[in-house]
Parts: structure tokens; sequence; C-alpha cells
């Protein structure tokens, strides 16, 4: 049996961190927007929708752009219970935590298990399965029906502008779990990894419509051309179907909301390696382009009805040994969103979730490697550039 340990600390700009819209931004940088209240206060919300348009807590966070430093842990525990085929336990814990928009801080964990099925071979096959949870994060601030239920102030569906839902701080649990078949085909050379699973996530009273499952898949398929671990080739597609709970009632002729969605995401990424042993140097490059569709047949969802989304991410990434264990890593994302609608007759009002936006992110980390035994690293970190 042997263990392996790895402490990161990363520090991380992010730009946008709510994914705001360029109008949002605007609206956000004007004095006296107001900030937002929590769920349960029903004084607070009647004054906030008798006062003036812009100040009903459309925004529960100060700036767009933010400080993050991630604290990080990752261990991993390999037992010789089977002669050949170590089994591996891991945990992965990162807490995120804002300079200036608290409301924002958050932390994640990832418990994991991987077995391989056969003792060396040159195809061996090995199955991980893992488990996710985030217990907290903010999303941004969206209009609530179920406040105007709770306080009876549901307007009119003519009225809406004048007198629309109260806005609310939109939180969720999220959680997921998922199985991975890895695969060699060619020794050191090609390997297929094979992945399902299911992410849910619990919203905050507030919008138990927005409350989902979603199932997913994946193929990755992996080539080192140089069979030396120097260069691989990544190419990635995945697929998600969301299913909304939907179980809010709302009157016909008022806005739904029904964030249910099919997701087709294509991703390639370059890796390459030089240096010696305890002193490599790595270079990445990753690129993904998702394409999600709104599922929604109800044209009185104006936010989600006929609505695409195309997304793209491109990340470059660097990480450098430093030898006794040590590494530095940096990494830099670019995020852009660009939405669709159709056209919707009697619509006045945009959507307020998010749409059209662009996120940039730049995160420099330092870690250590360490353990007892023959182990060697701990593998990728929530929030690390991927090894």
């Amino acid at each position: 049996m042997d263990w392996s340990a790895r402490l990161a600390l990363a520090e991380r700009y992010d730009d946008n961190i709510t994914q705001l819209s360029q109008k949002d931004l605007d609206r956000l940088a004007r004095p006296g927007t107001g900030l937002s209240f929590g769920c349960g206060s029903l004084v607070t919300d009647k004054q906030i929708v008798a006062g003036d348009p812009a100040k009903r807590g459309r925004f529960a966070i100060t700036t767009p752009d933010d400080y993050i430093t991630i604290p990080q842990l990752a261990t991993i525990v390999r037992a010789g219970w089977l002669e050949g085929r170590p089994t591996a336990l891991g945990l992965d814990v990162s807490a995120y935590r804002y300079s200036e928009n608290v409301i924002k801080n958050h932390a994640s964990y990832r418990f994991f298990i991987a077995q391989p099925l056969q003792q060396a071979s040159d195809h061996r096959t090995t199955i991980e399965a893992s488990y996710s949870a985030v217990p907290y994060d903010y999303l941004r601030n969206l209009r609530s029906m179920r406040a105007a239920l709770d306080i009876s102030m549901l307007p009119c569906p003519t009225c809406f502008d004048a007198l629309p839902p109260p806005r609310r701080e939109a939180t969720y649990h999220k959680s997921a779990g998922q199985l991975r078949v890895d695969q060699e085909i060619v020794r050191k050379r090609l390997r297929l990894a094979l992945t399902a699973g299911r992410e849910d996530r619990n919203y905050n009273p507030c919008f138990d419509e927005r409350d989902s499952g979603m199932p997913f898949r994946e193929a990755e398929l992996a080539w080192d051309p140089l069979a030396t671990d120097r260069l691989r080739v990544r190419a990635i597609y995945r697929r998600e179907d969301l299913h909304a709970h939907g179980d809010l009632f709302v009157p016909d002729g008022f806005n739904k909301n029904d964030v249910s969605s099919r997701r087709d995401i294509f991703g390639g990424e370059v890796r390459f390696r030089w240096g010696r042993a305890h002193r490599m140097r790595t270079i990445r490059l990753h690129y993904e382009a998702e394409k999600r569709g709104y599922n929604t047949t109800d044209p009185n969802d104006v936010f989600h009805f006929g609505r695409i989304d195309r997304r793209r991410y491109a990340t470059l990434a660097a990480r450098m040994d430093l030898g006794k264990g040590w590494f530095l890593a940096g990494a830099g994302e670019r995020d852009i969103n660009r939405s669709t609608f159709p056209v919707t007759p009697g619509s006045t009002f945009a959507p307020e979730d998010t749409t059209n936006y662009t996120e940039n992110l730049v995160q420099f980390s330092i870690g250590y490697d360490f353990g007892l035994g023959a182990g060697g690293s701990t593998g990728r970190l929530p929030g690390t550039p991927r090894e």
C-alpha cells in the first residue's frame, strides 16, 4: 500500500464572475443599482417592488470581476488487495474564496475509486467510479414567481413590465456521480475512455422550477504518436440532457421557466512535455465548442422557447516541475456564449439568465507533491491545468 498527496494554492482573476451580458455589465457599473435580498424577507420585497425599477435587487455582487484564492488538497491511497491490480481511492477538495463578492464563496469535493481489471497488460482496462458535490453555489439574481406567489403580489400578464415579480438570489446544491471505463487499445499509444453519469441540481425554494437532473455521457480518444508521453492528442465528444423538474405552477399567460436542454460538446486538446524526470515542462492547449438547444415547447416561456446557445471555451495552460515535489502552474481561459431567440410576438423584456457573455480567467498556482511508498502524482486537482 502507498499514499500520495498534493497541496496547492491558486490565485485566479475572473473578469465576469456571474457571466453577465454587456447590458448587465453596464447596469452594474452605474451607481445606485442596488443590491438584492435573500429569500423570505417579505417587507423588503414590497419595498423593492414599489421603488425605483433600477433598484429591484438586480445584483447581489458589487463588482463584475474578482480575485479568487483557491486552496486545494488531493490525496490517493493505493491498496494492493489484488496482486498486480492496485486499487486507488482518492479525495479532492477545493475552496473558492472571493475577495470582493463573498456570496460566490463555495467549496467542491470529489471522491473516486479506480480499479484495473487485469495485471500489467498491453490492453489494460480500468474502471473508475466517482462522486462530486458542491454544497452551495450562487448563480445570479433572477425573477422569482415563487416569491411573488408567496407574498400575494403576482402581476397580471399585461402589466408584467409595470410590476414584475421580485428578484431573488438563485443558489443551488450540485452533486454528480459517474462511471468511467478506460481501455488501452495500442500500448502506450492509443486509449479510449467512455464515461456515463448524472448531475443533479437542487435550487433554493424561490427557484424550485429550476431543479434538474442531467444524465450525460462522454467518449474520449487519446493518442500518443511517439509512445513516450511527450506528445498527446485528445478528441472528446460529450452529450448532456438536462431535465428540469418544473414543480412550480404558473397560470397560463405568465412567463414560465423551463431550463431543460440538450447539449452537444466537441473538444480537442494537444499537450506537449519536455525535460527530464522531476524537471518536466508541460504546455496544453484545449478547445471546446458546445451547442445547447432548449427543449420547451411552451411559447409562454419566452426566456427559453426556441433558444439556442453556442458556447466556445479555449484554454492555454502550462506547468513547470521545480524538483523535490514542487511545481508551478498557470492557465488562461476565454469563454464565450452567444444566444439566439425566435421572434416572440408581444415580448417586451429580455431574458435575465445567462445569455450573451464573454468571460476571461487567468490563474497561477504553486503546489507540492508528497507521499509514502512508490505512488506517483495524484492527478488533476479541480481548477488546475490537466496534466
